[in-house]
């Protein structure tokens, strides 16, 4: 993958960066707050070859790339800080006035771009805490042992010290000063706070207004509302404050005004709705079975509108409160083991090559826990592979949730992380997760099979079958080998000649199709390479075949996978049975924007009755319309 192109083609195709009002990025997707829409070319993003799909949600364009995603984004903050450099529309871009979201888009916005970033040493972290339980079942260490202690501090710091990362995120997102947010973290888990609460006391007060006293280690609601409020008040706070003493009494004014609205209003609404939350989870897991099932029946469909991760801190908050997780972590397993072995079905049922490559590598891809390529690429696309996906995750979800399988840490589910369900009953609870793992293989598969799917049919393969199944059914009184007549072939387009064993298409490359050449065009245009008739277009407009006077059939071919293209970006001059002088336009293409969608336009041109010209002389390097290239 190269990451740079990808970037700024996706740039170019969105509207460049004064067409963007925020970018950020999760998992596997790009996500883009976008001005204008209309000027978003979705289409081309779509064909782009690292692209596995996009999802337009919540006022949020999602492009979905994989786990490269990451890579992908720095680029495109480079690309995107370059071109805001140079763009001519700045004073547009500030003076633009961005699509508002609803409030509950912008909330899954906050609480996502709090989250996501502190999910791999959350995830690292829970491996520990997984390691200890491995340590202690195979007997290798003791619960009383100091070692395991030290272990399990590790394992813990970062869920009980949660402010201070979500401090940071958020001040991040909210764009305001970092230290001063990680102080409001600071004083909610300062140790008096935690030692006055600790000693049973329920209140106090400030200024005479009473105070509830909370213990405030896991808690995320309450920093992310106070970071939320500080965003407001620092800027105040700095206009007041004079520049002599502006670098102490601006935070000072700050942490006055901030604090106590934290600890007297946030802290007591986060606990609030952190009572709540704990009965919704006491609820799933009195469902049991029940809720892991309903889970993985709907957890595509929130994939699919890039709403899944709103999950994500609902998962964060039940490690951090209850160290473990029941049913959501447990769904999503086998939810992507489905997509798995939906895509590996399609792979060995589908005749189509492409198909079967993209079945194979978006399977293994699934297997690791990443869905998207399965969902996008094959599944979702089949139709019925996605059924049978909903079908299989479901009835292992009911597997997974009467055999009590459990996630112990965060960690993305997938067949490398299955230790996180190894909990107190040692073993025992990884052959139940493994069992899981294999029912909803076993029974997507199988239900793929059952069920079947529209086979796509290979376009590109079609077509050049099309073409010259066309040719050959031509009557052309094919004569002896003797009496043919020399012919010369000029170049129907400008550019470089090569061989076409150098072509990256191995139908033209072996010959298959016949023998000829290819040219690696410089300009967008094709001419006719001698007088003749055409006698076949291709219904996507890349492929055009000719009979000259003489009976050399001869067809031409644009690109390497260009048929995908539909048409687009072609032109046609001609038509089947027009009569064509030798440099008559047969005709145009977009050549620079077909090279930016990342097709190969290596244009093959080929005899496709070669056999009746055994003396085919050619000439290589480049060359000009109407030059000779290939001579019998």
């Amino acid at each position: 993958m190269d990451h740079k192109k990808t970037a700024e083609e996706l740039l170019k195709h969105v509207g460049g960066s004064e067409n963007i009002e925020s970018a950020s990025h999760c998992v596997t997707r790009l996500r883009l707050s976008i001005k204008d829409m209309s000027r978003v070319n979705d289409q081309a993003i779509k064909t782009l070859k690292d692209v596995n799909g996009t999802v337009n949600q919540g006022g949020q364009y999602q492009i979905v790339i994989g786990p490269k995603v990451e890579q992908v984004y720095k680029e495109f903050e480079i690309a995107a800080s370059k071109d805001q450099a140079v763009s001519p529309s700045n004073e547009v871009k500030n003076s633009e006035t961005p699509k508002k979201k609803n409030v509950f888009s912008r909330m899954i916005d906050v609480l996502m771009s709090c989250f996501i970033p502190i999910i791999p040493v959350i995830a690292g972290s829970g491996m520990i805490k997984v390691l200890c339980t491995i340590l202690v079942s195979a007997g290798v260490l003791t619960n009383e042992s100091s070692t395991l202690q030290i272990l399990s501090l590790m394992g813990d710091g970062v869920f009980y010290f949660l402010p201070f990362f979500v401090a940071f995120t958020a001040a991040k997102k909210f764009n305001t000063d970092h230290f001063a947010a990680m102080v409001m973290a600071a004083i909610l888990l300062h140790p008096n706070l935690m030692a006055m609460s600790a000693e049973g006391a329920t209140s106090t007060s400030f200024i005479g207004i009473p105070l509830q006293l909370l213990s405030y280690s896991s808690q995320a609601v309450p920093i992310i509302l106070a970071v939320w409020l500080m965003s407001y008040v620092n800027p105040i706070a700095d206009r007041l404050s004079p520049a002599m003493v502006k670098v102490f009494l601006r935070p000072m004014l700050t942490i006055l005004i901030v604090a106590p609205v934290m600890l007297i209003v946030f802290g007591p609404l986060g606990d609030f709705l952190g009572g709540y939350f704990g009965k919704f989870v006491d609820v799933m897991n009195t469902w049991g079975w029940i809720a892991v099932s309903i889970n993985a029946l709907i957890f595509p469909f929130l994939v699919i509108t890039g709403t899944h991760n709103a999950l994500i801190p609902l998962i964060i908050t039940m490690f951090a409160t209850k160290g473990f997780d029941p049913v959501l972590i447990v769904s999503g397993l086998v939810v992507n083991i489905a997509q798995a072995g939906a895509a590996f079905a399609v792979a060995l049922k589908t005749k189509n090559n492409q198909m079967k490559g993209i079945g194979l590598s978006a399977g293994v891809a699934s297997l690791f826990g990443i869905t998207e390529p399965a969902l996008y690429g094959v599944n979702l696309r089949l139709k019925r592979p996605f059924i049978a996906v909903l079908i299989g995750s479901t009835l292992a979800g009911a597997v997974a949730g009467i055999t009590g399988v459990t996630a112990y840490s965060f960690v993305s589910p997938s067949i490398i992380s299955l230790p996180i369900f190894i909990g107190d009953e040692g073993f025992i609870s990884l052959v139940w997760v493994i069992l899981s793992v294999i029912t909803s293989f076993v029974l997507t598969f199988i239900f793929v099979w059952l069920l079947g799917f529209k086979d796509p049919v290979d376009e590109e393969k079609e077509s050049k079958q099309t073409v010259t199944h066309t040719l050959e059914s031509k009557d052309m009184n094919d004569s002896p080998v003797e009496n043919v007549v020399e012919e010369h072939v000029a170049s129907p387009l400008k550019g470089e000649v090569i061989r076409l064993s150098q072509v990256n298409d191995e139908a033209f490359a072996t010959e298959s199709m016949g023998k000829g050449f290819a040219i690696i065009p410089s300009e967008g245009k094709v001419v006719a390479p001698f007088d003749g008739i055409v006698v076949v277009i291709s219904k996507t407009k890349h492929a055009v075949a000719l009979v000259s006077d003489n009976g050399m059939e001869l067809l031409i071919h644009v690109g390497i996978d260009t048929v995908k293209l539909k048409g687009n970006h072609f032109n046609l001059a001609v038509q089947v049975g027009d009569q064509v002088q030798k440099g008559d336009t047969l005709m145009v293409f977009d050549k620079e924007e077909i090279k930016n969608l990342g097709y190969d336009l290596t244009t093959s041109i080929v005899v496709t009755n070669s056999d009746r010209y055994p003396n085919i002389q050619l000439k290589t390097g480049n060359v000009t319309y109407g030059d000779h290239v290939l001579n019998t």
